[in-house]
């Protein structure tokens, strides 16, 4: 967007947040003493103690604090850049406030979102591997610790719509394939070398969610494009991505096999990364995911059985390319809940990465994933991965790349 009209959005949003918080000092300690912890979304709505009156007639909701840590050992086994000293340890803390505003000063259900992140040790990508997808979804190349995430969502029309403003990740609404979630390779979410607006370099957006009927969901959002993470959203120039997604849920097999289909598309505008001019960007976004097999008696609230996932983002960059960019891509995969006994919260899966890339060789990398993810409790999983990255950033030779990681939530 305009770095004008980013200002008058966020302009926006302080004021709001300013009509809604302005309160005496005491009413804050008031607050303080009523934060409660949560280990995940669901949980942080649900467990938390009755809302807080910060000054009489103004009531407000419940203040969740949601820390999630993961961390990772991988290794370069072999190929790629280098194998030597190419097993290193990687952690990411995500910590997330969320503040649900029961009542405001606008009448509508609303929430305040914050989030603050910090990275430490070393990926494997830029010095091991030579990749270009990023071989994991944590690697912020440097160590960050910044806000990446402040936003404020509001619901209007019985929940119809949902207004999203402030910094965000574009990949939290879109680009989403829910069955790949457990994947480690980047690409099943969304590359950081798409130079899109996602980790680890969100920025200053506005996404309006549509809910047009129980099957049909409207989505479209606005970003200043090129941002730093590390900075308040803005990029300083007047550069804009805009995107649109047009999502059908469903069910086959008596209602028993859920499925998602989305199709969209992205236009990103010219600008400037790193001091490199680079033209306008289209893409068009058709994915799908689709249960194919329940276990019996598994209901839906465990969801054990298999899923099938494809997505295919078809990429027109322009002349002037970003050479360390990806171009068109593919993901397809699969993954399977409950695969063995007594284990109905593990997760296998096994799926495939590829993308078209510009920088000389077979000019295409292929990454092979597959994983199994290991839930012992709510707040635990273990997770063993093995990557193999065919033509690294289409000029390195193959890489095997195997790992282990962890995530806590507290």
């Amino acid at each position: 967007m305009p770095n004008s009209i980013g200002k008058v959005l966020v302009s926006a949003v302080v004021l709001l947040l300013a009509q809604a918080c302005f309160c005496q000092s005491n009413a804050l300690a008031q607050l303080a003493n009523e934060v409660h912890f949560a280990h995940d979304d669901q949980l942080a709505c649900d467990s938390l103690a009755d809302e807080v009156s910060l000054e009489p007639g103004l009531s407000f909701g419940k203040f969740c604090v949601m820390p999630t840590y993961f961390g990772e050992v991988f290794t370069n086994a072999r190929g790629g850049l280098a194998t030597k000293d190419a097993t290193q340890y990687l952690g990411l803390l995500n910590l997330a406030f969320e503040w649900d505003l029961a009542e405001n000063p606008l009448g509508v259900p609303s929430k305040l979102h914050v989030l603050a992140q910090n990275t430490h040790g070393r990926g494997l990508t830029t010095d091991f591997v030579g990749d270009t997808q990023v071989v994991s979804n944590i690697d912020s190349f440097q160590n960050i610790a910044q806000v990446s995430e402040y936003w404020l969502e509001t619901e209007l029309f019985n929940d119809r719509v949902t207004l999203r403003l402030g910094k965000q990740d574009i990949n939290q609404e879109f680009l989403v394939i829910n069955a790949a979630e457990d994947f480690i390779q980047s690409t099943f979410g969304l590359s950081p070398s798409s130079a899109f607006p996602t980790y680890p370099d969100p920025a200053m957006g506005a996404v309006v969610l549509v809910q047009l009927n129980d099957a049909w969901q409207f989505k479209a959002g606005l970003w200043n494009a090129f941002a730093r993470g590390n900075s308040w959203g803005f990029a300083g120039d007047d550069t804009v991505l805009v995107v649109g997604e047009l999502e059908k849920t469903y069910s086959l097999g008596n209602a028993n096999l859920p499925g998602v289909f989305a199709i969209g598309a992205v236009y990103e505008s010219a600008g400037e990364i790193d001091g490199e001019r680079i033209s306008p960007v289209h893409e068009c976004i058709v994915q799908l995911e689709q249960c194919i097999y329940r276990e019996p008696g598994g209901g839906t609230a465990t969801e054990q059985g298999a899923s099938i996932f494809a997505g295919y983002y078809p990429r027109f960059p322009g002349e002037r390319i970003i050479a360390e960019s990806i171009g068109s891509s593919f993901v397809a995969g699969g993954v399977y809940r409950g695969l063995l006994p007594s284990r109905d919260q593990d997760t296998a899966g096994i799926g495939l990465a590829w993308t078209e890339l510009f920088q000389g060789g077979t000019n295409r990398e292929a990454a092979w994933e597959t994983f199994y993810r290991m839930r012992f409790s709510p707040r635990l999983a273990i997770q063993s991965d093995l990557q193999y990255i065919a033509s690294p950033s289409g000029i390195y030779r193959d890489a095997l790349v195997v790992g282990t990681r962890f995530q806590i939530d507290f």
